[in-house]
């Protein structure tokens, strides 16, 4: 990775989350001169002053340039801001936290970016990597910025980054060592302008790739599919059949209830013998393991050691969690699934009666295939947030009948009207929180709605 971002000397830094305080302090450990900004007012910044390192100038009310050289920004600055056309005139470079931490950096770093399934791949990565004895942490959209972690490992080891498309638009020269791109479905148009900014600014991963470079692609996405052909690097392809990825000189499938691979002119038929072992169900979940694998090997581990270590995994939070099963009804929180692709790859990993609560903020999303589904499988469905109504009327539309929709006004209340559907069935059911919407018309963020769902499901457990 070129080394040219920490070769200025005055640098400002946009927005004053987790991933803008890192930076900010990167820069200043480097003895860099740093402005720091943020919209919110001097006077709620306080406690933002206290996180930073001495030397680094703190401003609010906007974000301020100063005479900085080059701009750091976090990722929740959208694109369009005035400040960017700005800047671009000034012809002072934009730069993201993740490419800041690269060039800081000579750990190397495997990069997966994607719509959904990209934190569940990150954190896979990391367990794979780790069980095999190498030194390995997980960062970036994840959770701790990677400018927070780059100084805290050897060169010797690896950095998983989780890497959003908010992030990959102000990437130049970000050179992953390996690349997993897990899919790409409609979401975020309340950021980008279009879906096709969105898409290139997932393309950008792919931007640096060398022809030694191993980048790994899901054959099941159609985007992914072009990528895959056109990649100049190592490409590894993995998919749900043999047939998927049938032309690919590298390659991981689902193979029955194994997984098998294609490597350097080798098959390895089964090299994880049994999917039903795992703490992961759902063909997304072994999508994202096959990625994960993929990109593992970047780190010289084995099929061998990877399908140990995938046994002892523990899966995420909401992510399809498995809460509670009370009187016959069992219980998922999937409130990770914050579009309707990902609330569908999920419900389709659910068998028998079902009762899914669904909403939040609408997004503008297309919901054709999530209505589709819940007209053909769902038992009943309770509405909550900004978009039930919308989709009442797109279920209706469809076909579902009007009296199998439940409005609820907060979670306890939808729980307790799944749970009332979900137990007509005498054969046992299942209530899912799969709202396919982001969560901040009710809720701080989709872990808050997650904890509110299992705390409605297990006082149930009280009563």
């Amino acid at each position: 990775m070129t080394k040219q971002w920490l070769d200025f000397d005055r640098y400002a830094v946009f927005g004053m989350g987790r991933s803008g305080i890192a930076a900010a302090n990167l820069l200043a450990r480097r003895g860099k001169q740093v402005l720091a900004s943020d919209t919110r007012s001097d006077e709620d910044l306080s406690a933002v002053a206290a996180k930073l390192e001495d030397g680094v100038e703190l401003r609010g009310g906007g974000n301020h340039c100063g005479d900085a050289q080059v701009v750091v920004v976090s990722p929740g600055l959208k694109p369009t801001l005035p400040i960017f056309a700005e800047l671009r005139a000034r012809e002072i470079p934009v730069i993201s936290e993740i490419e800041l931490a690269a060039a800081a950096t000579d750990t190397p770093i495997i990069a997966i970016t994607g719509t959904d399934g990209k934190s569940t791949t990150t954190v896979l990565v990391e367990h794979l990597i780790q069980a095999a004895g190498v030194e390995c942490v997980a960062g970036g959209n994840l959770g701790v910025p990677l400018c927070e972690l780059v100084e805290t490992i050897s060169p010797e080891g690896y950095l998983v980054a989780e890497v959003s498309a908010f992030q990959l638009w102000t990437t130049h020269h970000f050179k992953p060592a390996a690349i997993g791109l897990t899919n790409i479905a409609f979401d975020h148009l309340d950021y980008f302008d279009t879906y096709a900014e969105y898409v290139e600014s997932k393309r950008r991963v792919l931007k640096n790739a060398g022809p030694e470079t191993p980048g790994v692609f899901n054959l099941e996405d159609t985007y992914i599919q072009k990528w895959h052909a056109d990649f100049e690097g190592k490409a590894i392809a993995y998919g749900l059949s043999e047939e998927a990825v049938r032309d690919a000189e590298h390659a991981f499938w689902l193979d029955g209830n194994t997984l098998s691979a294609r490597l350097d002119g080798t098959e390895y038929r089964g090299w994880l013998p049994d999917i039903k072992a795992l703490p992961i169900a759902g063909p997304h979940n072994m999508l994202n393991l096959m990625c994960a694998t993929a990109l593992a090997l970047r780190a010289s581990v084995t099929l061998e050691q990877a399908a140990a270590a995938a046994k002892t995994f523990k899966p995420l939070a909401h992510r399809l969690e498995f809460v509670e099963e009370i009187d016959g009804i069992k219980y998922f929180d999937d409130s990770k699934a914050t579009n309707a692709h990902a609330a569908l790859a999920g419900l389709k990993s659910l068998d028998g009666y079902l009762v899914p609560i669904v909403g939040g903020v609408d997004k503008g999303l297309d919901l054709a295939g999530l209505v589709d589904f819940l007209k053909a499988r769902a038992a009943a469905v309770v509405l909550i947030g900004e978009i039930a109504e919308r989709v009442a009327r797109e279920l209706q539309a469809a076909g579902y009948p009007a009296d199998a929709l439940h409005f609820a006004a907060d979670m306890p209340a939808a729980v307790e009207a799944a749970t009332k559907n979900a137990g007509l069935s005498a054969d046992g059911a299942t209530v899912s929180l799969s709202p396919a919407c982001s969560s901040f018309d009710m809720f701080d963020s989709y872990a808050h709605r997650g904890d509110v769902f299992q705390q409605a499901v297990r006082a149930m457990l009280k009563d």
